[in-house]
């Protein structure tokens, strides 16, 4: 052979050498000496890593093995391989960014091709420090998020996709070492194995293809891939993270095509929905099971469930008693009905043998339940219905420990609450399939069909469907639990760690997910856009929006809106998103990205909840703030028995919660300017009050499923005397405060029927007794037994004197009355545009308050909203303006106001309140009743008038 060609070969064996990764054959150091500690390296690209608190040392490197069982000690790594890494390398501006809670720290480049960077993804990874002698000195996992970004992020189609040719199903499991795909038939007999297109992907995309035959038919995946929590190559047996259907309990995921038309109820693909102005929307919050699990106008088997929403009077249904309190609600105005989660969730058993509800026989519990001290209740209450004994034991004593007892243990995983068939669902399972518990049928596709009914059903009576969605956490990880699915799919990738230790972030409740990679937020818009397109829903709205970055949010907006009603039969565009935009957490602040919170949304015409409005009408929740009264339930103008003798405190403070109302009721509009109650001319910002840019940003309410309900609330903060008739009083005119108001309304389902939980701050697993709404008004929940311990017990004390209070005694008239001027609100609401006013610039033209500034009459809140020359063109036909004036004191108050010729509202002067009809206008003075709202307007002539502008 030539000398050149020796030279030559010689030359490519030395690059090779030089180029591969480096194998150590070091002595096998002592497990027990392992310095391995925490996850404070962050492999943000292909060719920067951040090591947080990175220590002195001569020299650094990553460490990988495909095998696992990397061990270093003081003295040696074991057998692994190695890429080396350089010290004082720069980020770049996007890094800088998108790293910002850690771009402080030291970066290294690695020195790396991409085939290395692939094959280390698919083991253990650790970063080595080394002395001058090179000992390791330091050892750290390493959190891989952004360069598996870098390397693997994906744009496609995952999950079960069918064609012409055949099924096919992906997975993005970029990490994992082998991907088999296991088929089981319907009695999940394990059938098949099939193995995928390619090994190793260097997409991550794993590809199984199959032929019809798999339609229907059951699968899991079998996944091999390394695991940190144990540092082990573990073989998981998991669910698809985007499954469409499931089996009984979600053990098994379902090949099943959306489009199949035995799922679809007759007339699906016929709805076409467009959206309304999103100022337009009022929205009701329900759940599932509170909606009908009482309701004996429907079947037993559909109670709690979507077939719920069916009972329409169409057909051979009747009109349930439930579909005809929304149906009267939606002809008063209401638009949009809210669910809390249906997809598919952790926390309820789908499979009822294995469960215990309240229409079971009280010996089931000790049956089912594992918790020791229950085994003299159920052998003395025997057979006889759990419903049943509730009802006498609180009708013995309404504040009774007895009913709780059986949901309280101590851990709660061993009571009734783990058992039963209720939970709001904010433990996610599967994204994109509709969870079970709420079908008839839990095992495959009857989910699917019953959901679209339920959607049909309430498209029928005229109202619009909300979901809420739950992405920002998981109900579980690692590798223990089997609700771990994206976790043992891709481990580390989907959730967000603490950046020294590795820990799992806990704030929202639970594993915190991390949007701001790229699969978790294609995950998100691919699940929303699933449920907009496959099951027509109208509006979402995102639990602790806050944890998720703003970009997200906008991307998802922009997704939406490539739906359009031609091509895919929904008005994606115009779907309503809104959400908590909490401040709070590891992302607090915009420490990781700017989040999707109150402040930083204005101008993207996402919604955001309006605590501040709450909060200044309500007081304060009980369980926070104790008997601290608002504006609607006493604060200075009737002292409760624990207000403390300070007026004048109790005056700043009402005047504070008057400038948070007014600025709610302008939509909270940042930009709105007021008279403060300093005197100053100041905007909606000031005091970091409004956080909006226009109205629809604003969600206004004044309850939801979380903390006590309205009435529940307001009992506690009113004085202890207080008659039934004012105590409703005082419940209408906080409901008055968003139904009048620019924004969004929201209301939780119950409320214009004083739903009560019986004070239970958090009823998040209370189960159906403390929590079922009775739409025949026979039954109210106040004094229905304390509520249990978890969230509780702490105010049992005070909570023991308000629920044997025999002056708070609710009947069926006092329901009925709340209701009838609930409707009367909305009606009044939804008789003018002048209440749903669109843009920053209407609002802060049109709509001035009036009785402002340190010399204000305490109690009165007057707003008045013009269409009179001064607001430019005219928006109402009727109407030249409209004054709002609220009372919140418990005496008649008569307020000056240079308005001539205002007229009480007709559905007022109409009005089966007799109270509020009293109410009247004349030389410039009105006079208002106590506890109470009333609308005056000026009716239009045969030309647009003058009326007051801001």
């Amino acid at each position: 052979m030539p000398v050149r060609i020796l030279t030559l070969l010689s030359a490519l064996l030395i690059l090779f050498t030089a180029c591969r990764p480096e194998v150590t054959t070091e002595a096998e150091p002592d497990p027990a000496d392992n310095i391995l500690q925490d996850a404070a390296a962050h492999w943000i690209s292909g060719d920067r890593l951040i090591w947080v608190n990175k220590p002195d040392a001569e020299r650094f490197e990553i460490r990988y093995s495909p095998d696992a069982g990397i061990i270093v000690s003081d003295q040696a790594v074991s057998e692994s391989r190695a890429i080396s890494l350089s010290a004082d390398a720069e980020l770049t501006v996007d890094q800088t960014d998108q790293f910002r809670h850690i771009a402080d720290q030291p970066a290294l480049e690695v020195e790396k091709t991409p085939g290395e960077v692939r094959e280390a993804l698919r083991g253990q990874l650790i970063a080595v420090a080394y002395d001058e002698e090179d000992r390791p000195v330091d050892a750290t996992r390493i959190q891989t998020h952004g360069v598996i970004d870098d390397y693997f992020t994906y744009s496609g189609e995952l999950g079960p996709i069918y064609h012409d040719e055949g099924i096919d199903l992906k997975l993005w499991a970029p990490t994992a070492q082998s991907v088999s795909l296991k088929v089981y038939d319907e009695e999940k007999n394990h059938t098949e194995t099939i193995a995928a297109e390619t090994e190793l992907p260097d997409s991550g995309v794993w590809e199984f293809q199959g032929d019809q035959t798999l339609d229907r038919r059951f699968y899991r995946l079998e996944i091999e891939v390394f695991h940190p929590e144990n540092d082990q190559i573990n073989t998981f047996v998991v669910t698809d993270p985007y499954s469409v259907s499931l089996a009984t309990d979600s053990r098994y995921s379902q090949f099943v095509n959306l489009d199949d038309e035995d799922l679809k109820p007759e007339g699906w693909d016929d709805i076409r929905k467009t959206q309304p102005r999103p100022v337009d929307i009022t929205v009701y919050e329900a759940h599932m099971r509170d909606f009908s699990i009482i309701d004996e106008s429907i079947p037993q088997e559909h109670r709690g469930t979507y077939m719920a929403f069916a009972y329409t009077g169409n057909g051979d249904r009747e009109l349930s008693h439930g579909m005809q309190h929304l149906k009267q609600l939606q002809q008063a105005g209401l638009t949009h009905l809210h669910l809390l989660p249906i997809n598919d969730i952790a926390t309820v058993r789908e499979d009822t043998a294995n469960r215990v509800d309240v229409f079971d026989p009280y010996e089931r519990i000790c049956d089912i339940v594992d918790y020791p001290g229950l085994e003299s209740q159920c052998h003395y209450y025997g057979d006889r219905l759990i419903w049943e004994v509730f009802e006498e034991l609180a009708e013995e004593d309404p504040a009774t420990e007895e009913i709780q007892r059986p949901y309280n243990d101590p851990g709660r995983m061993d009571g009734m609450a783990w058992y039963d068939g209720f939970n709001w669902g904010y433990d996610p399972f599967h994204f994109n399939a509709p969870q079970g518990s709420y079908s008839t049928d839990p095992d495959g596709i009857k989910r699917i069909l019953e959901t679209r009914k339920m959607v049909q059903g309430l498209h029928e009576i005229g109202l619009k469907t909300v979901v809420d969605v739950v992405y920002n956490h998981t109900f579980a990880s690692g590798v223990e639990s089997r609700f771990s699915v994206l976790d043992q799919v891709v481990p580390t990738y989907y959730h967000r760690y603490d950046v020294v230790t590795g820990d799992i972030e806990t704030s929202t409740c639970c594993d915190n997910t991390a949007a701001e990679f790229n699969m978790m937020e294609k995950l998100i818009i691919d699940s929303v856009k699933l449920w907009a397109k496959h099951y027509k829903i109208d509006s979402f709205r995102f639990d602790l929006m806050g944890h998720h970055p703003r970009y997200v949010m906008e991307n998802l907006q922009d997704a939406l809106a490539k739906l359009t009603l031609d091509e895919h039969g929904v008005d994606g565009e115009n779907l309503y998103i809104y959400g908590e935009g909490w401040n709070f957490g590891e992302v607090a602040d915009d420490r990781i990205f700017d989040q999707a919170t109150q402040f930083n949304m204005g101008g993207t015409g996402i919604g955001n909840f309006n605590d501040r409005l709450r909060d200044g009408v309500r007081g304060g929740n009980f369980t926070d703030t104790g008997r601290h009264q608002g504006f609607a339930n006493g604060q200075f103008l009737f002292p409760n028995e624990d207000a403390g003798a300070d007026g004048d405190e109790q005056l700043e403070s009402l005047l504070y919660d008057a400038d948070r109302i007014r600025v709610g009721m302008a939509g909270n509009l940042s930009s709105y300017p007021y008279i403060n109650r300093t005197g100053e001319r100041v905007d909606g910002g000031t005091d970091m009050i409004g956080f909006a840019d226009i109205p629809q940003e604003s969600v206004n309410y004044i309850d939801k499923h979380d903390n006590e309900t309205l009435w529940d609330n307001t009992q506690t903060k009113l004085p202890h005397d207080m008659s039934m008739e004012d105590r409703v009083r005082v419940h209408l005119l906080s409901n008055a405060f968003i139904n009048y108001g620019q924004g969004v309304p929201f209301y939780q389902m119950g409320s214009d029927i004083l739903r009560s939980k019986s004070l239970d701050r958090n009823s998040f697993d209370s189960g159906d007794w403390y929590n079922a709404v009775d739409f025949t008004l026979e039954r109210h929940l106040w004094g229905q037994g304390l509520p249990p311990g978890w969230d509780n017990e702490d105010r049992w004390d005070e909570m023991r004197e308000f629920l044997t209070s025999e002056v708070i005694d609710v009947q069926r008239e006092h329901m009925e009355h709340a209701n009838q001027l609930f409707r009367e609100q909305l009606e009044i609401r939804y008789s003018s545009p002048l209440f749903r006013l669109e843009t920053a610039e209407e609002v802060n033209r049109r709509v001035k308050f009036h009785n402002t500034g340190p010399d204000q009459q305490p109690g009165i809140m007057a707003m008045s909203v013009s269409d009179g020359r001064c607001a430019g063109e005219p928006l109402d036909e009727n109407y030249d303006g409209i004054l709002v004036l609220f009372n919140a004191d418990n005496e008649e108050q008569t307020f000056e106001l240079e308005l001539e010729d205002m007229r009480l509202h007709e559905i007022h002067r109409n009005s089966t309140d007799r109270v509020v009809q009293s109410a009247s206008a004349g030389n410039g003075e009105f006079t208002i009743p106590a506890l109470s709202a009333a609308v005056f307007v000026r009716e239009q002539e045969d030309e647009q008038g003058e009326f007051v502008c801001n």
